[in-house]
């Protein structure tokens, strides 16, 4: 993994950023994509090589610039079990978002299937940028915050379907 520190303003990471849904909502005001670009540094990982590992604690959020990533997660019987594969140039990939909000573990295995280079934002320069723009800072946050809530509402849809197809074949042997 390379990373670099460059000030990033160039056209691709400003077109990147405007991508993200997080950010969308600030896609036509440069001012504020340029100063969440100023919050992110370059970061680059080789094939094969493990972005994020499942159960381990991060405070990075990535956005994929080039690349292509596998999503992994870890089945009870110990197997690896592929949620998805994601390539860069499908609008605004990025992985890790909760890690801006809380300091737990990850929900699973980033794999760079191809060489990747990425966009990173670490919680404690984003929780000082919060601090410093309240207003964007609460935004991104409540953008965040209904990805959420999207996501626990898919799941409670998916454990009821799961629960009554159970039900469904346990009464059906009887």
């Amino acid at each position: 993994m390379l990373q670099h520190k460059k000030k990033n303003t160039d056209a691709e990471i400003l077109t990147k950023l405007k991508e993200v849904r997080f950010f969308k909502m600030y896609s036509d005001n440069d001012t504020v994509i340029e100063k969440i670009a100023g919050l992110c540094t370059v970061k680059k990982f080789n094939k094969g090589i493990s972005i994020i590992k499942e159960k381990d604690y991060g405070d990075e959020f990535f956005i994929f610039l080039r690349g292509e990533i596998e999503i992994v997660k870890k089945t009870m019987q110990g197997e690896h079990y592929t949620l998805s594969t994601l390539d860069s140039n499908a609008s605004g990939i990025c992985v890790g978002e909760f890690a801006l909000i809380d300091n737990d573990r990850r929900s699973a295995t980033v794999i760079a299937k191809t060489a990747c280079k990425c966009l990173v934002i670490k919680r404690e320069r984003f929780v000082k940028f919060g601090n410093e723009n309240p207003e964007i800072g609460l935004n991104i946050t409540r953008e965040i915050a209904r990805q959420l809530s999207a996501m626990l509402r898919k799941t409670n849809s998916d454990v009821i379907t799961l629960f009554s197809a159970l039900v469904e074949e346990i009464g059906g042997t009887k």
